[in-house]
């Protein structure tokens, strides 16, 4: 039997959730294990710290596993549904990160760039429509406002490594108005839709 890993990160405390970070409350609660055929995946659960340092570090050791499949997941204040996030920008990072640091330059160097040194987003492969679609026992919407803040500059880091196996969910907070396990429970439908279609296209 084959094993394989997905990685699913959430974020850690920042401020105006400073006691806890939905996005982390459910995604520790997944399993740490996946079927899909005659393959075992391991899910391998991380909590991020809200800074670019953090960012900086834990993205490449992710992509250095040679991962499957990679799920960020942020928590957004504003919305009452999960959000299944198309693209990030390269450029808008001013704000502070957690540890009051910023980043050196607000316009993002990425691997992805045109001959012309330019690229204004990154784009996710994933068929997100088709997901929020399959969708039922939350409300599920897409969205191409990931922010510049740590959720788009997660996303943007992984999409410039690999934009086939990336996506990145935007969940509210506890309570408002799902529990941790309704949204773990999304998040890992979300997984499973996402394994298929990389199957579909013969990407596993």
């Amino acid at each position: 039997m084959v094993t394989s890993t997905i990685y699913v990160t959430g974020f850690g405390p920042f401020a105006g959730h400073e006691e806890r970070n939905a996005s982390w409350e459910a995604v520790k609660l997944l399993p740490d294990s996946y079927q899909h055929k005659d393959t075992t995946y391991r899910v391998k659960k991380l909590e991020i710290p809200v800074t670019y340092e953090a960012v900086d570090a834990v993205v490449p050791k992710i992509w250095n596993d040679n991962p499957t499949l990679v799920i960020h997941v942020g928590v957004h204040g504003r919305i009452d549904s999960i959000n299944l996030e198309k693209c990030s920008y390269s450029s808008g990072y001013c704000r502070p990160d957690f540890a009051n640091r910023c980043l050196p330059c607000d316009k993002i160097s990425l691997n992805s760039a045109t001959e012309e040194g330019k690229c204004e987003l990154l784009e996710t492969n994933l068929d997100v429509d088709a997901i929020a679609r399959e969708l039922d026992a939350v409300k599920c919407c897409c969205s191409r406002e990931v922010g510049s803040y740590l959720c788009g500059y997660i996303y943007l880091k992984s999409l410039d490594v690999d934009r086939d196996r990336t996506l990145f969910i935007h969940v509210p907070d506890i309570g408002k108005p799902y529990s941790s396990e309704q949204t773990k429970d999304a998040i890992y439908q979300v997984m499973d839709r996402c394994i298929r279609q990389l199957d579909s296209k013969g990407l596993l």
